[in-house]
């Protein structure tokens, strides 16, 4: 499996606070199954910011240490940005780091509020060439609420990525239930860990796509968990999602 979502740099944000946490935590990651991850900090006014080449030197040093262990796990940087305006301004300057310096780029909504700005920082970005990948939207209130605002983000050329723990309830009743209904629904491109650690937030990859699986067979699992997130990691075309494909078969994949 190949995780785009992982915070496992030491005394960066919210994951491991010692390297010794972040060993434990590729140790897991490997455990799972995943032998390629993208290291994405936070990228926002919460947590100090380090630059696009900041991250990729932090990366590289603990592949260095990851390699010691011999642990067999492949990192890239990258950035989990909120969403504002001026990201593009922030890539063109170095700020932030889109996903292994492809043309796609992790972007987090807010969490209980809907950016009116929302719909126009997706546009720009498209407009300069970048792929905003949606982190988490079965976290959001705005989506758990209405499904139907990520299928118009869909509609501007969005891909998303689905938090692993969310199919396994460990986010929260609600949230389980929006990440169900979206999988369902075929709006999810990706599943990820969004791993903050090996106990706390932990990957949960293995058992969750497990869960997929079930729901839309082991092929589309796979795409999920493997193909998709490889096309991102090489910077090759993503098909976008076919929503008239959706609402002709009612809103869900038959």
């Amino acid at each position: 499996m190949i995780d785009i979502h992982l915070h496992i740099l030491p005394g960066v944000d919210d994951g491991p606070e010692t390297i010794e946490e972040s060993v434990a935590l590729a140790r897991v990651l490997v455990q799972e199954g995943v032998h390629t991850a993208v290291a994405t900090p936070h990228y926002n006014d919460l947590f100090q910011q380090h630059s696009a080449a900041e991250i990729k030197e932090r990366v590289n040093e603990l592949q260095q240490t990851l390699d010691r262990h011999h642990i067999p796990l492949c990192l890239f940087s990258g950035h989990e940005a909120l969403i504002k305006p001026g990201l593009i301004d922030d890539i063109q300057a170095g700020r932030l780091a889109t996903l292994n310096g492809s043309r796609y780029l992790l972007l987090e909504l807010w969490h209980n509020d809907w950016l009116p700005e929302t719909e126009r920082v997706i546009f720009e970005l498209r407009a300069f060439g970048i792929i905003p990948i949606i982190a988490h939207p079965e976290c959001y209130r705005a989506i758990q609420q209405d499904s139907h605002r990520l299928l118009l983000l869909l509609e501007q050329g969005v891909l998303t990525q689905l938090t692993a723990g969310s199919l396994l309830g460990m986010l929260g009743n609600t949230t389980c239930k929006c990440a169900e209904t979206l999988l369902k629904k075929g709006y999810i491109h990706c599943i990820a860990s969004d791993a903050h650690g090996p106990g706390r937030r932990p990957p949960a990859l293995k058992q969750s796509l497990e869960v997929a699986a079930h729901m839309l067979g082991i092929v589309e699992a796979q795409q999920l968990s493997v193909k998709r997130p490889a096309y991102v990691v090489k910077n090759e075309e993503i098909s976008a999602v076919s929503t008239r494909e959706f609402r002709q078969q009612g809103g869900e994949r038959r």
